[in-house]
């Protein structure tokens, strides 16, 4: 079930990349152990995939500039390395992530996180968010 559901949504490494801080923000919160375990089980699998993302971020970045092993370096913005960099870039971030869902319903998630002392997520993190968990309503969509 989950396969199908997460090929409807077209999962990109975009995805991914930009819901970094959100699924920060989500493994710092208290929850029920048996969701938050589960949690944990996909954030290593989601860290695991934005290092992917990082290192060819950094091998463009040392591609572009000629960077030498060992140097740091950076691409200044408005410059035609910047400019090819962002279109590369782009291009790594529209691949298809391989990323399975966790294995949590986002309503069953949402519901365990204990909200006392400001524990809660923005409407913008649950947003980013809910594309990697399973839907409420998956028998629908299947």
């Amino acid at each position: 079930m989950g396969a199908s559901y997460q090929e409807k949504q077209n999962m990109k490494l975009a995805n991914v990349f930009t819901a970094q801080g959100s699924m920060a923000r989500l493994a710092g919160l208290k929850m029920a152990p048996k969701i938050a375990y589960q949690v944990l089980k996909f954030s290593r699998k989601f860290e695991a995939e934005c290092a992917i993302i990082e290192n060819q971020r950094v091998a463009l970045i040392k591609d572009l500039s000629g960077a030498k092993e060992g140097e740091n370096v950076s691409i200044k913005p408005k410059t035609p390395e910047y400019i090819e960099f962002v279109m590369r870039f782009n291009e790594v971030l529209s691949v298809d992530s391989e990323l399975a869902l966790c294995p949590v319903e986002i309503g069953a998630l949402l519901d365990s996180i204990d909200e006392s002392g400001g524990n809660t997520l923005s409407v913008q993190d649950i947003a980013l968010l809910e594309l990697f968990f399973e839907s409420d309503n998956k028998k629908e969509k299947t």
